[in-house]
C-alpha cells in the first residue's frame, strides 16, 4: 500500500483566495512596485551606492567571521574599523598631494593663458602651420578666431562685432563653477556618508534577512532558486573582481607611463585615471581628458625640446596603445563571462545608467544589465516548461547565522 504525504498546514487552510484574486493581487503588487521605484528617484544614488557598499563590504566579512571566532555582526564590525582606518591613512597621504597638484594645475592654467595671450597678441597670419606629409597645413582659421575672442575687436562669421573679452565676466563664471564644484563634493561625501550607515545597518541584520528568504521558498523550487541566486552572485563577483583588478593595472602602468615620461602629479594623475576606468568599456576612453591636461599645461621633464601640445599628444597616444591591448588582450581572461552581453548592448546601457544614477549608474548598470539576462533566460525556460538548469545540482550556501 503506497503512502502518500500529508498535505501541509498552509494547503489545508481555508478559505483560499480564488485564482481570480490571486491573479488580480498579484498585477495590483506589481503595478505598486513600479510605481514605488519612480518615487524613489530622488534617492536612487543613495540607494545605488548603498547597495554597491552591501555587495562589496560583504565578502571581507564572510571571510573574517568564517576564519575567526567572529559571528557575522563580529566580522562586519571588524571591516568597518578597518575602512575607517584605511580612510584616515588615505587621506593623511593623499589629501595634501592633492592640495599641492590643485595649486599646481591653478598655477599651470594661469601661466599658460599669459603665454597664450601673448602669442596671440604677436601673433601674424601664417605664425602657425603643421607640415603633414610634405603639405603645409596653416591653421589661421583655428587661431585667429581664438585671438579675435580673447582680445576682442574681432567678427563673427555671421558680420556680427564681437565684443572684447570680458575677464570679470570670466571670473564669475569661474568663481560659480567652483561653487558647484564644491556642492557637488559635499553632496558627494553625504551620500557617502548615509550609503555606508545604511550598508551597516543591511550588513548587521543580513543573517536574518537570509533566514527569512531560504525559509519563504518552497522545498519544490528551493534548487532553481538557489541556483538563480548563485548565478546571479557570480555575475556581480566575477564583474567587481574584474573591474579592480583591470583598475589596478591601469592605475599601475599609467603611473609608471607618465614618470618615465617625465610628467608631474603622475600619483594623482593615475589614480584619477584609474577611477575613471572603472566605468565599463567607456571609461578608457573618458581618462585621456585628465590624463592629457597636465602634459598640455606643464611639458615634460624628460623631453624638454618637445611643445607641450606635441607632448600631450604623444602622452595620449602611448596610453591608447598599451590600454588597447589591456582591454584587448588581459581584459577578456580576467572577465570571463561574468557579464556576457554584447558591446552595443553595454553602451547603450551606460548611456541609460548615466542618466539616471550619474556615475553610479554607469559603474553599475553592466552587471545589472547581466542579471536582468540570467533571470530573462530563467524566465523563458520555464515559460517553455523545460528545466532551466539541466543536469547541475544546488550550490552549497553559507549560513550566515552560523558563523
Amino acid at each position: 500500500m503506497s503512502s502518500q504525504t500529508p498535505p501541509s498546514a498552509d494547503e489545508q487552510y481555508q478559505p483560499q483566495w480564488s485564482a481570480w484574486a490571486r491573479q488580480f493581487v498579484i498585477i495590483g503588487l506589481v503595478i505598486a512596485v513600479l510605481y514605488a521605484l519612480t518615487l524613489l528617484t530622488p534617492v536612487i544614488q543613495v540607494l545605488i551606492a548603498t547597495f554597491l557598499f552591501t555587495f562589496l563590504l560583504y565578502v571581507p566579512a564572510e571571510f573574517i567571521a568564517a576564519r575567526t571566532r567572529l559571528n557575522f555582526a563580529g566580522g562586519v564590525l571588524v571591516v568597518y574599523l578597518f575602512l575607517f582606518l584605511f580612510t584616515m591613512l588615505v587621506l593623511a597621504l593623499f589629501v595634501p598631494e592633492l592640495i599641492r597638484a590643485i595649486n599646481g594645475f591653478s598655477a599651470d592654467v594661469s601661466a599658460f593663458y599669459d603665454t597664450a595671450r601673448t602669442y596671440l597678441t604677436n601673433y601674424q597670419a601664417g605664425d602657425a602651420y603643421i607640415d603633414l606629409l610634405g603639405t603645409r597645413f596653416v591653421l589661421d582659421s583655428f587661431v585667429l578666431p581664438l585671438r579675435d575672442l580673447l582680445l576682442g575687436g574681432g567678427v563673427f562669421p555671421a558680420g556680427g562685432i564681437q565684443a572684447p573679452f570680458d575677464i570679470n565676466r570670466a571670473v564669475s563664471l569661474i568663481s560659480s563653477a567652483l561653487g558647484g564644484l564644491v556642492g557637488g563634493v559635499s553632496g558627494l561625501l553625504s551620500t557617502i556618508f548615509l550609503a555606508l550607515f545604511l550598508t551597516l545597518l543591511i550588513l548587521l541584520d543580513l543573517p536574518n534577512y537570509q533566514h527569512t528568504l531560504f525559509s519563504s521558498i518552497p522545498p519544490a523550487h528551493r534548487r532553481e532558486m538557489m541556483i538563480l541566486i548563485n548565478r546571479v552572485n557570480r555575475v556581480w563577483t566575477g564583474f567587481f573582481r574584474g573591474q579592480l583588478t583591470l583598475g589596478a593595472i591601469i592605475g599601475v602602468l599609467t603611473w609608471l607611463q607618465l614618470v618615465l615620461m617625465g610628467v608631474s602629479q603622475a600619483v594623482t594623475i593615475a589614480i584619477i585615471v584609474a577611477l575613471i576606468s572603472l566605468i565599463p568599456s567607456i571609461g578608457g576612453i573618458i581618462a585621456l581628458v585628465p590624463l592629457a591636461l597636465s602634459p598640455l599645461l606643464q611639458g615634460s621633464s624628460v623631453f624638454t625640446g618637445m611643445s607641450n601640445t606635441t607632448f600631450a599628444l604623444l602622452v595620449v597616444l602611448v596610453n591608447v596603445v598599451w590600454t588597447q591591448v589591456i582591454w584587448n588582450v588581459v581584459a577578456p581572461k580576467i572577465m570571463g563571462d561574468a557579464v556576457a552581453l554584447p558591446l552595443p548592448v553595454i553602451i547603450l546601457g551606460i548611456m541609460l545608467g548615466t542618466a539616471v544614477g550619474g556615475i553610479l549608474g554607469a559603474f553599475l548598470v553592466v552587471p545589472m544589465m547581466g542579471t536582468l539576462r540570467v533571470i530573462l533566460l530563467y524566465l523563458l525556460r520555464k515559460i517553455s516548461q523545460k528545466d532551466p538548469f539541466p543536469d547541475e545540482s544546488a550550490p552549497e550556501i553559507v549560513d550566515l547565522a552560523k558563523l
